[in-house]
């Protein structure tokens, strides 16, 4: 009777733990395929967010009046006609050199200490 009874729990041991194999790796790839779905998602919002303002500069792009003061400001261009004046820019004056501060008194202690220190060791 004895026997039969640790057979049986036997079976049922080895039946929960079959069951728990079963059980825990299509969960544990559950939990994991969440996680990568919850990646995407974000990039995906962040991807419309991207595309959202591109198409707001491509639609702000084939406006006439937009490429003109894009062609004058960063291309220098100008309508036949019109004259284009470039302006050097004037020479900044050299810096005049910095006079040499003196150590102050704690600096100088401290240089001091660190000597003694190096000199120890």
């Amino acid at each position: 009777m004895n026997a039969l009874l640790g057979q049986r729990r036997l079976i049922v041991f080895i039946t929960v733990l079959v069951g728990a194999f079963i059980l825990y790796f299509p969960a544990r790839a559950l939990v994991s395929q969440r996680g990568h779905i919850d990646a995407l998602e974000e990039r995906r919002a962040a991807l419309l967010v991207q595309n959202q303002r591109l198409s707001d500069q491509a639609q702000r792009l084939s406006d006439p009046a937009e490429l003109e003061v894009l062609a004058r400001e960063r291309l220098g261009l100008v309508r036949p006609g019109e004259r284009a004046y470039f302006v050097e820019p004037t020479e900044v004056p050299p810096e005049a050199p910095q006079a040499e501060t003196q150590p102050s008194v704690w600096n100088r202690v401290w240089s001091w200490i660190t000597s003694l220190a190096r000199g120890k060791t």
